[in-house]
């Protein structure tokens, strides 16, 4: 009997660490929150396509970490990395798996001194349909004020995913606009990646103003294909690439003004990935919504830069944060509408490019009664709400659909699908404005001294850096 009972324990044990967490009540998440599987932030970054996985966590001590992957009924194979030392004396462990094989599901462990983590599941896709959450400004924040706010924080989040994960099964990316963290301090990003659920699906993070004000992104993210080679660096991030189904992604740093290596670095990897359909942006700050008057100024210079690259590229959709605010643009060419956008329609073969921004996870904005702030003229939807708002993308080789909800009803408040006929759809082929290269080569020396900014303050703060990398590339 007492061999009964530990194999049918031992198999239920098998079974709670290989399933994610369904969303959890505060008491719920209490318990998980006091355990060590929490403390270690394992995340599972996209790798440069499905033949590859990027992961990430934390450890107390120094060595050389594995990632153990068994393929469903197959073979377990050992994969090396290594790990650096951050800057609360931790380190962060970084291991890549290579040849996995599309249509296949498989289970992992992550292996560091010390550590071992549960098994977790993912799986790889065998066609160009998949699903995607899409959020923004999750903003996971420690208060010396309020003990629980890393708790409560990586809760929300937690919960955000679970919702959309119930309502879509398929999901196996999260999209992630910037703002992560709210001071970019590694217990935010520990507890931005504390979710069950985060690896057994892949993530890609854009690097936001916030996760800018410290240097803990550096050791957080583990990248696919980081541009290295700029003009211009960025100390903790810069743009990176990868493909899943018919889609290139392009992740962007849009806090580095360098037009010129932001440029060269879409090129690059239009260049590399000739065959893809769809073409994605990502990065953090707002270009279309005009919410925030304050920020119109530096709005207009971020248009500068960005919308001649989405436009000579043929950007299809650009996902962004930073606002708070949800809006969708119409197609937009050359800095103006180019056709329209609706409501639970369809727009087919647009002219432009569409700019979505969503709303923040644990800051959303609290509006005051009465208060209509202003928006942008290219803005076709928009919402006005302090709910959680989260977004899950539908990929197929012909369309994206993009339907949102919050958090709070689970309810879908507005959807809308971007169709395409052929590769470029209705995407004009025209030469940039003759001024562009004066514009990216005057981003990239704002850039240069920007950089002096970012360094300096991180110096006053009392943490060490080498000015080399923050003012010059990694």
């Amino acid at each position: 009997m007492k061999k009964i009972l530990s194999l049918m324990l031992a198999l239920l044990l098998c079974v709670s660490a290989v399933s994610s967490a369904s969303a959890a009540s505060a008491e719920e998440w209490d318990r998980y929150w006091a355990g060590e599987e929490s403390q270690h932030g394992v995340i599972m970054f996209a790798g440069s396509d499905e033949t590859e996985r990027n992961f990430s966590w934390y450890s107390a001590k120094e060595s050389t970490p594995t990632v153990e992957i068994t393929v469903s009924g197959g073979e377990t194979k050992i994969f090396s990395g290594y790990c650096v030392k951050t800057y609360s004396g931790d380190y962060a462990n970084k291991v890549t798996a290579t040849g996995l094989e599309a249509g296949k599901e498989y289970s992992y462990v992550c292996k560091s001194e010390g550590y071992a983590s549960d098994v977790y599941k993912f799986k790889t896709e065998d066609d160009k349909s998949f699903s995607a959450i899409y959020v923004t400004d999750v903003h996971v924040s420690v208060d010396e004020n309020d003990e629980a706010s890393l708790k409560n924080c990586s809760l929300n989040f937690n919960n955000v995913i679970e919702n959309a994960m119930e309502k879509n099964r398929d999901i196996s990316l999260l999209l992630s606009a910037g703002d992560q963290a709210s001071l970019g301090l590694e217990c935010e990003y520990k507890a931005y990646s504390a979710s069950p659920s985060l690896r057994t699906i892949s993530t890609a993070t854009a690097f936001g103003n916030h996760d800018r004000k410290a240097v803990d992104y550096k050791t957080f993210k583990n990248y696919p294909n980081e541009k290295t080679n700029n003009l211009v660096g960025e100390y903790n991030a810069m743009d990176y690439w990868f493909v899943k189904g018919d889609v290139l992604f392009m992740v962007m740093n849009s806090n580095n003004g360098s037009g010129i290596d932001h440029h060269n670095f879409v090129k690059e990897s239009v260049k590399a990935n000739p065959d893809v359909k769809w073409r994605i942006m990502m990065f953090h700050h707002d270009l279309q919504g005009g919410r925030i008057e304050s920020r119109e100024s530096e709005n207009k210079f971020l248009r500068l830069i960005w919308g001649p690259i989405c436009d000579e590229f043929k950007i299809d959709l650009v996902l962004l944060g930073h606002s708070h605010y949800y809006t969708v643009s119409a197609p937009v060419y050359g800095g103006e509408k180019v056709g329209s956008i609706a409501p639970n329609a369809t727009v087919t073969d647009p002219a432009g490019t569409v700019y979505m921004v969503s709303g923040s996870i644990n800051r959303p904005r609290e509006l005051k009664d009465g208060e209509i702030p202003p928006l942008g003229s290219n803005i076709a939807i928009d919402k006005l709400t302090s709910e959680k708002i989260y977004n899950i993308i539908d990929f197929s080789e012909d369309s994206i659909t993009v339907k949102s909800y919050t958090l709070e009803s689970g309810e879908m408040f507005n959807s809308y699908t971007i169709a395409k006929t052929s590769r470029d759809g209705g995407h004009p082929s025209k030469l940039a404005p003759f001024y562009q290269p004066i514009v990216r080569f005057l981003g990239t020396v704002f850039a240069f001294f920007n950089n002096f900014s970012t360094y300096n303050r991180v110096k006053d703060n009392g943490i060490n850096a080498n000015l080399g990398e923050f003012i010059f590339a990694h």
